[in-house]
């Protein structure tokens, strides 16, 4: 314990204001009556109430009590502070903080339980009571952490890249569907342009449409009836002498 006294001092002397601030607040919410130190009854509530259950007992309070006067000063506290904040383990068999290499339950690990600790002594002696029987030391456990990690990092590197692609072809798609729309603009453009001809060369082709010569053309055709060829002499020969008739200017 006298190692976290003194890295918890270190970190608090060198922390910035917000963080020297957190840990005032922190001790004054434990400090129910204000009297600058934290009896056992204080250490309790406060533990249970914030649920550090495997904290909240008298054997752990007189670890942290390195001054042996029955309360907690603001630097002990400041140890307890530094210790949950770093995410110390506690020995879920002598109920001790661990130190250095220790076993954890690799199923409450794996099925993000709440995790079960153990010191070498305890682990080794078989002092704990637990249901499950696998366990490994936290260096081979932060290994595969590593791996698993790093497995995961590749999974989504690989899936980055297929949204990429895919965002890429869905790009392509769209310009396709831009070109296939703009051929389907000048299909109908043509379309219209080749209504206008067929309409114009009906114009052209349809007898009843035309004018002027070709109703002569009807007039005198050899086929007519000689009924018809008499009456349009008739009228010829009436034009001749109305034309001789007329006086020249």
């Amino acid at each position: 314990m006298d190692d976290l006294h003194k890295i918890a001092r270190a970190y608090h002397t060198t922390a910035n204001e917000e963080s020297k601030l957190q840990g005032k607040i922190f001790f004054e919410r434990m400090d129910h009556d204000g009297s600058g130190g934290i009896t056992i009854q204080e250490y309790l509530a406060y533990m249970k109430r914030k649920r550090y259950t495997k904290m909240a007992n008298r054997p752990f309070f007189d670890y942290l009590n390195k001054s042996r006067t029955g309360k907690l000063d603001f630097m002990e506290v400041m140890t307890l502070f530094y210790i949950i904040k770093s995410g110390r383990k506690i020995c879920d068999g002598c109920g001790g903080l661990l130190k250095g290499t220790f076993f954890s339950c690799t199923d409450c690990f794996a099925n993000d339980d709440e995790s079960f600790n153990l010191c070498s002594k305890c682990f080794t002696e078989r002092k704990y009571v637990h249901p499950h029987k696998h366990f490994l030391d936290n260096y081979i456990i932060l290994e595969s952490m590593k791996v698993k990690l790093e497995e995961k990092e590749k999974k989504i590197r690989k899936m980055e890249e297929k949204i990429k692609q895919m965002e890429e072809n869905e790009k392509k798609i769209r310009k396709m569907e831009e070109k296939i729309k703009q051929m389907e603009e000048n299909e109908k453009k043509k379309g219209k342009k080749v209504e206008e001809k067929e309409k114009k060369i009906k114009k052209m082709v349809d007898p009843s449409k035309q004018t002027g010569a070709s109703n002569a053309i009807v007039l005198y055709n050899p086929r007519r009836s000689p009924n018809v060829r008499a009456n349009v002499l008739q009228a010829v020969v009436a034009a001749a002498i109305a034309l001789s008739n007329c006086t020249i200017m």
